[in-house]
């Protein structure tokens, strides 16, 4: 099959190479000029166990479901996080700290006795578990070395039901069209200098989460579901054109402002950190009460299907599901 690809995030290289290991006639379409430029590269990429997701069983099953056959194939492109605290805030969280453990209780994880000794203050209750995160760089590096000259830079998505094509899998987070989708965030995280040795989660609402992102440059992520969403919009395009055009660069050093202070109640030692860069992206979030981040694979056309991506380690569940459609 002649197969073109639209996106060059994780799930949009994943999927080109899986194809083209396939023996399939693949291009891979890129509208910036490297690999991982939208949210892939963009935004804290955790390889959840579940912790991060107490309202949506769904999303914590699938995490567990898909985190060893990603670390099978991915996991040198992966790194530890040698501590990795989720805590559950004092006031104005979701849940109790009683709640959340019991809902957890099906992954390990160690209870934290006195959280004080840790740095965390304005918290009930802690524990730590083991993650993973992706290293955004070697990422980039290992599909853009695998798939060499199938990737072409700059170029739009265009029609995406093109006839020229056998099949088009539209991995671009839903530029093209919006169906599923409650909204596109235009969304920003704040990379700091400092420790990149410890995850700092505070749970469960509209709480900061510090978060490694580069052990060999000494970079953090920093981010919050209250200060992170800069703006709200119905298309994708609509987002796209407030970053590019109408984003005021008052609003980046405000919320990155906010984050900071959000984040000193509860972890103080974040002032240690100094801020190095701000990363923007879009993502398009489903409606969901119980905050599920599943990935969605729907045809578009007669020769299109359309990935929303889920979690990073869903890649192969969406791979199975792509070649189960088109084997219809």
């Amino acid at each position: 099959m002649k197969i073109r690809v639209l996106g060059g995030g994780l799930y949009g290289s994943h999927l080109a190479l899986a194809f083209l290991k396939d023996g399939h006639e693949v291009e891979l379409h890129e509208i910036a000029d490297r690999l991982f430029a939208g949210a892939s590269g963009n935004i804290p990429a955790r390889l959840h166990q579940g912790f991060h997701y107490p309202r949506s069983k769904l999303t914590r099953d699938a995490c567990r479901d898909h985190r060893a056959e990603f670390v099978a194939h991915y996991g040198h492109l992966t790194h530890c996080v040698p501590v990795n605290i989720y805590a559950i805030a004092e006031a104005d969280s979701l849940l109790d700290f009683g709640t959340y453990t019991q809902l957890l209780g099906e992954t390990e994880f160690l209870a934290i006795e006195r959280p004080a000794e840790l740095g965390l203050s304005r918290v009930e209750g802690a524990v730590l578990t083991g993650e993973r995160h992706i290293v955004v760089d070697r990422m980039r590096e290992h599909f853009t070395l695998a798939l060499g000259d199938r990737v072409k830079f700059g170029m739009p998505g265009g029609i995406v039901d093109d006839p020229a094509w056998d099949l088009t899998l539209d991995a671009t987070f839903c530029a093209h069209e919006g169906f599923g989708v409650d909204r596109f965030e235009a969304c920003l995280t704040v990379l700091l200098e400092g420790p990149a040795d410890r995850a700092v989660t505070v749970m469960d609402g509209p709480f900061p989460s510090l978060y490694p992102w580069s052990e060999e440059q000494g970079l953090s992520s920093l981010t919050s579901a209250k200060f992170t969403p800069l703006a709200r919009r119905s298309t994708w395009k609509d987002a796209r054109v407030f970053l590019d055009k109408e984003l005021p660069a008052q609003r980046i050093a405000e919320h990155t402002a906010a984050m900071i202070d959000q984040m000193a109640e509860f972890y103080p030692a974040i002032s240690d950190y100094r801020v190095a860069e701000h990363r923007l992206a879009i993502r398009a979030l489903p409606r969901s009460a119980a905050d599920a981040r599943l990935a969605e694979i729907v045809r578009v056309g007669e020769r299109a299907i359309r990935i929303r991506a889920g979690k990073l380690d869903a890649v192969f569940h969406a791979e199975r599901v792509v070649k189960r459609m088109i084997a219809q």
